[in-house]
């Protein structure tokens, strides 16, 4: 039998056994205990600050259920052999699976899809004989695909610039990954690092007989490690990650130079204010979208889509309407039955909308789409004469505006508060002049 006749089902066990024949299958709850250490998690009933996983279950409706995986790990075999469960390999703090909440990143993990069974040979070759694209800790068998896990060997803080640094190294790692031998799909899809992905043991595409299936394939690594493969690129550039990572600061130092954050954001799990946007930038994405799209950003254009209709207070029903109208236009994109556009697609990638993927810059929303997304030209004024105008603007309204402008340093601040309050603390500065914490400490013994 030949492999162009083979069904989804007969390949994904032809997929099975090759992996078999190479490497050793991993129980689920093992491989989780592996990824998330003993210690990691927060414990049950208890309030000690630490971070939790967080996995989605979405039902038929589309409705996506969260739950908080605890130190135990014991959440996660009650949906073995469940459908449509994700999970990022990302310690959250609070309740919501966002960017903004989170806490440490355990693994970096990239889905590859167009995988037939010489795109899977070539895959391990490249991986393990030519060492032409990064070795991976773990490699799942996803239903159609691969989910390559780069388990690191101990989890990175997940600050706002360590995630920009951390999404521009993906992006770079996905185009040596995804090449013209490990896929039959041309782009490459540009996923962050906070994409969730299937749960190992949870049911595939293809139905709870054809589970996730997961295989030790080789070390953990660190983020030093896989910055060094980045020069392989031609725009190497572009990507080479800066990884000198500063320590976080301790969540019980948080706690007593921000109580009021600690109180919204870690106790009562409140997110971040959000922008407020015309609707103008919904219709007009929406519009790209529908003659931009291409195999292999369908899902991320629909799931991009809900993240402008957050941003632009599109309710949700419309946004359904929208997403699902595009099922036929997308389907009728398909190479082949392995990878046909279906509703189940669109549910998933609706998950965007209220998860906190607001925040997503334009240069990843482009890079996630495939879709080129024109920079903001200031009305096509260059920026001199931009700044021009405004500044003749702020003369006529605010004439004055130079005044109390030859106003202290944050130094000399920091040392004339410590001058009135010999006796104080940091924590009492910060409160009283509202300068940054670390700010205080540079220059506090100075």
């Amino acid at each position: 039998m030949s492999e162009k006749k083979l069904t989804e089902k007969q390949l994904y066990t032809a997929k099975l056994e090759e992996l078999r024949s190479r490497y050793s299958e991993v129980d689920p709850l093992i491989f989780y205990r592996e990824l998330f250490s003993a210690g990691s998690f927060e414990e049950q009933g208890s309030l000690t600050g630490k971070p939790n996983g967080v996995l989605v279950a979405v039902d038929d409706t589309g409705i996506g259920k969260q739950r908080l995986i605890f130190d135990d790990l014991e959440t996660l075999k009650e949906y073995q052999g469940i459908p449509n469960v994700i999970m990022s390999p990302i310690g959250y703090f609070g309740r919501r699976r966002t960017s903004k909440n989170a806490s440490a990143i355990y693994a970096m993990v990239f889905d590859l899809d167009g995988q037939n069974m010489q795109e899977l040979k070539d895959t391990l070759y490249q991986m393990y004989e030519t060492c032409l694209i990064p070795p991976a800790t773990y490699i799942a068998l996803s239903g159609h695909g691969l989910h390559l896990y780069y388990v690191f060997e101990e989890p990175i803080a997940m600050k706002p610039y360590i995630q920009r640094e951390l999404n521009k190294l993906k992006a770079g790692l996905t185009k040596i990954i995804w090449n013209a031998y490990t896929s039959n799909i041309e782009k490459p899809q540009m996923q962050p690092i906070t994409q969730g992905f299937r749960i190992v043991g949870s049911a595939s595409k293809l139905g709870k007989r054809y589970p996730v299936r997961i295989f030790k394939t080789g070390k953990r690594t660190t983020a030093s490690e896989l910055v060094e493969w980045i020069p392989n690129l031609k725009e190497w550039d572009q990507y080479k990650a800066n990884i000198e990572f500063e320590d976080c600061t301790p969540i019980e130092e948080a706690k007593e130079l921000w109580p009021d954050w600690y109180e919204r954001r870690i106790i009562r799990g409140k997110p971040r204010g959000v922008w407020s946007i015309k609707r103008d930038l919904y219709d007009w994405w929406l519009g790209q979208i529908k003659r931009g799209a291409t195999v292999g950003h369908r899902y991320f254009s629909i799931m991009t889509l809900a993240i402008y209709a957050y941003k632009c207070q599109i309710e949700r029903d419309e946004l359904e309407r929208d997403a699902y109208a595009l099922v036929p236009l997308f389907d009728a994109m398909s190479e082949s039955e392995n990878n046909r556009f279906t509703e189940q697609d669109v549910r998933t990638a609706l998950q965007a909308y209220r998860t906190g993927a607001n925040n997503y810059p334009r240069d990843l929303i482009s890079k996630l789409s495939g879709i080129t997304i024109p920079e903001n030209k200031r009305n096509y004024r260059k920026q001199k004469e931009h700044m021009k105008i405004i500044s003749a603007i702020r003369d006529i309204v605010k004439p004055n505006w130079r005044d109390g402008n030859g106003r202290p340093s944050k130094e000399q601040l920091v040392k004339k508060w410590k001058l009135d309050n010999p006796h104080g603390k940091k924590i009492d500065c910060h409160r009283d002049t509202g300068l940054d914490p670390k700010t205080i400490r540079k220059w506090w013994d100075n």
